[in-house]
């Protein structure tokens, strides 16, 4: 034990960024959302799916990473409700974020109702807490826990067309609170890299777990190879992140207001 702790804090000095940026592969995720965690309709929970999941890709060069969709994200389907028919499309927006890990520089690639924004600001670091008594195995690598707190941020949108009214919602939708992060890091892919906008441990995160089961994001595949096609993502308006937060709480405030004609659930 004292010497996984000491190995974790040499991997955290600025001495050992070298060694924590050599790794180069592709990581396949499975991003796996509960659905009816944010529902609390009970008619609308059956006519939703609990679970939903999406695949996700990570190409990791030394100090540099690309995360972005691996298949097709959006999904529909129909069902029965009192005589008429249901259609429900599950819109995941378009994401691809890219990060140097060395320039401290993120350029992330975003779409918001149809329109694409250009994030281009400097990385931000996570407080992570290492749990270096905590472990587990994950998909063959030995993982160490680290954890942290996070504002909740826009996820999946759920339109709902049942021919009726849009009729009242609230105002404002509710305030974001604070949500648990426990992520799992192994040491054995010596990379900065993660899933998203989580990284910055001396390791690859190989799960996320984001409020307590509510999104759970974890390595399904891991092929350590030669990376050739790792592009900073490009087009859209080009925004600081605080700028397109601004854009997608206003965006937020505007859905909410037109009521039962739109649902969204932020995760």
């Amino acid at each position: 034990m004292k010497n996984r702790i000491l190995a974790l804090m040499l991997l955290l000095s600025p001495a050992a960024n070298m060694f924590a940026q050599s790794a180069e592969g592709v990581i396949i995720y499975e991003q796996k959302i509960n659905m009816h965690r944010r529902i609390q309709d009970e008619a609308m929970k059956a006519m939703v799916p609990e679970f939903r999941t999406v695949k996700m890709q990570l190409s990791i060069k030394g100090p540099e990473s690309l995360y972005k969709s691996f298949e097709e994200a959006d999904d529909e389907s129909t069902s029965e409700n009192d005589g008429r028919t249901v259609r429900m499309v599950f819109r995941a927006p378009q994401s691809e974020v890219y990060r140097h890990f060395d320039n401290k520089t993120l350029v992330e690639l975003r779409e918001l109702a149809g329109k694409k924004f250009l994030i281009q600001d400097s990385l931000k670091r996570m407080a992570w807490k290492l749990n270096p008594a905590v472990t587990r195995k994950i998909n063959g690598y030995e993982c160490v826990q680290a954890t942290t707190t996070q504002k909740e941020t826009g996820g999946a949108v759920i339109r709902i067309n049942n021919g009726g009214p849009a009729g009242n919602g609230p105002a404002t939708p509710p305030e974001p609170k604070d949500v648990k992060v426990v992520a799992w890091f192994t040491q054995d892919i010596p990379s900065p890299a993660g899933p998203g906008s989580y990284g910055g441990l001396p390791g690859l995160v190989m799960e996320v777990d984001i409020n307590e089961g509510e999104t759970v994001i974890s390595a399904a595949k891991v092929e350590l190879k030669k990376v050739t096609d790792l592009k900073l993502p490009s087009g859209g308006k080009k925004v600081t992140e605080a700028e397109f937060k601004k854009i997608r709480d206003d965006y937020m405030k505007e859905v909410s207001s037109q009521g039962g004609g739109m649902r969204v659930i932020r995760n």
